[in-house]
């Protein structure tokens, strides 16, 4: 008798199957998670734009911490160690029509020229030291020592003197009463300064992160419309944007500044960011001798600082003021919730007119980054700006683009920076070269003096430093009749960290404390330098010779 056998599925593979279709079912629900998140379904207009602003700034705030790291570990060596430095310039000519003779053979000898630069500096211990050379075809011809410290500075020439002139601040009332100069108690150093100055990233963030949120309560989601798939083409960098307007009537601005003045005055916090950098700076001023007029004690500074922003509330007050003009902004965002454009306007309802007061573009598209950042006069646009851009491309070590900076007052250019340039980094060198056109009023002559110039250099970091060497060249104006046509130069400079300091211990026997020179010293400085005199004419006759000639 046969018998039919039993099929069943297998549980196995039933589970199986679910596992998989649940596995799409979660790919495909996470995918549109993702591009609901990504373009914006179901957010509010207000919420895509606090969300844009949010991690535009969160990057931003990410930059400039990379970029203070990176200042702070180029900076670290000169902090925790003594640095050697010596610095050449030479093959310096000067392009010009000089009628006079003497004045041209100065410039000949200059060509043949080379000056060196030792500096020594130790921040840890507020020391200082080094020398300038004078070299003259491959020949050493005079030298200028140097040394400081907190409260003490020389110098000598070696070859006219053989002792140090010095001064020592602690004569400080000695030498006041005698020369009518007045002199600090000691020296500030660039360790000083930043050690009063030194923010920390926290700090600030605690501090403004509750104005931030002021700031997105109070905007109503009547005050902003937005529009998507709106056209952005900057720089040859094209793609579709949501596109943000916030517009502040004249009351609604006035109720956001007033609150955020009033949040301001009682903010101890804020205060005392503020208030403790002002006394650090000034305290060490003080109490290195430097001197300051109209100090504020903390309570004299709290009462500026109300004043400040009572000020503020009375000035943004409407009082019922009948006025067309409105405050708008106008943001545009990228996919990834960037705001890649800024522009706020002050807008007149009445006849429509736009007057624009800041515009910022700030992208980076693959290897392209661009950012313009300006300021202008809404009263009168035409006349006042401010203008810095920077465009940059960057591919597999190698940067180029140009930097510009550009300042107009009264409708006159005040300064226009122009400068191309091409980097490249390879493990340890990096190499740049630097085009650059300068234009400065002149507000003397109310005439423009232009030059232009090219910079190569070459920077390597080693094991105990850094060498570097560049060429320089300044083209002028030929307009300008009093100037040169053109001035170069080549430069070398070799760093050496952790070699030791040493400055001299100045007694009566090296040293001349200037501030109680005696006739007596004075007559054998003289002395010395009169017989120092001959024997340096004597050891170069050749040279004193060639320029004597007519």
């Amino acid at each position: 008798m046969e018998t039919t056998p039993n099929v069943q599925t297998p549980r196995k593979s039933s589970k199986k199957t679910m596992l998989i279709v649940g596995a799409a079912v979660v790919v495909v629900l996470g995918g549109l998670g993702t591009a609901f998140a990504k373009f914006d379904f179901f957010k509010s207009a207000k919420t895509i734009y606090l969300q844009s602003e949010a991690t535009t700034m969160a990057k931003f705030s990410s930059e400039v911490s990379q970029k203070y790291a990176e200042y702070e570990a180029y900076m670290k060596p000169y902090m925790e160690q003594p640095v050697h430095t010596t610095t050449e310039i030479s093959d310096i000519t000067i392009d010009a029509d000089i009628p006079d003779p003497e004045t041209g053979k100065a410039l000949d000898l200059i060509k043949n020229a080379k000056f060196v630069i030792n500096s020594n500096v130790d921040e840890q211990k507020k020391q200082q030291s080094g020398n300038i050379e004078v070299h003259l075809k491959s020949k050493k011809l005079a030298t200028l020592e140097y040394f400081l410290n907190d409260t003490l500075f020389g110098f000598r020439l070696p070859e006219f003197y053989s002792k140090y002139g010095y001064m020592d601040l602690k004569d400080r009332d000695v030498i006041k009463q005698q020369f009518g100069e007045e002199l600090p108690k000691r020296f500030l150093t660039y360790s000083d300064l930043y050690q009063a100055v030194q923010v920390k990233e926290d700090e600030v963030k605690s501090i403004l992160t509750p104005y931030a949120l002021l700031y997105a309560d109070s905007l109503k989601e009547s005050q902003i419309n937005l529009k998507k798939d709106v056209a952005f083409n900057e720089e040859g960098f094209q793609t579709n944007v949501s596109e943000v307007t916030i517009t502040f009537t004249p009351e609604e601005a006035s109720s956001l500044l007033t609150q955020i003045a009033e949040k301001a005055q009682k903010d101890e916090k804020l205060f005392d960011l503020i208030y403790s950098r002002y006394n650090n700076v000034t305290t060490l001023l003080n109490d290195s001798g430097y001197q300051l007029e109209g100090v504020l004690s903390r309570e004299e500074f709290k009462k500026s600082f109300d004043q400040t922003f009572t000020d503020m509330i009375e000035e943004v007050k409407v009082d019922g003021k009948q006025t067309d003009e409105t405050l708008k902004m106008i943001v545009q965002i990228d996919a990834d919730h960037q705001i890649i454009s800024r522009k706020v306007l002050v807008a007149n309802e009445k006849d429509q007119k736009e007057n624009l007061f800041w515009k910022s573009i700030s992208y980076q598209n693959g290897a392209d980054t661009y950012n313009l950042y300006s300021l202008i006069n809404p009263e009168n646009p035409d006349e006042t700006e401010l203008t810095f851009s920077y465009k940059g491309k960057e591919e597999k070590g190698k940067t180029n683009g140009t930097v510009s900076f550009f300042v107009k007052d009264d409708a006159t250019p005040v300064v226009d920076v122009k400068t191309t340039f091409e980097t490249t980094q390879q493990d340890k060198k990096e190499d740049g070269i630097y085009d650059f056109n300068i234009t400065v009023l002149d507000e003397e002559i109310m005439e423009n003096i232009t030059l232009s110039g090219k910079v190569t250099s070459s920077m390597t970091k080693t094991d105990t430093g850094r060498e570097s060497n560049a060429d320089l060249k300044i083209n002028f104006d030929q307009s300008e009749p009093d100037m040169p046509r053109s001035i170069s130069m080549k430069m070398n400079a070799t760093e050496e960290y952790g070699k030791p300091l040493e400055i001299p211990q100045v007694n009566e026997s090296n040293g001349i404390n200037l501030a109680t020179i005696n006739d007596m010293q004075m007559m054998e400085i003289q002395q010395e330098v009169e017989v120092s005199l001959q024997k340096f004419m004597q050891e170069n006759a050749e040279l004193v010779q060639e320029f004597m000639t007519p």
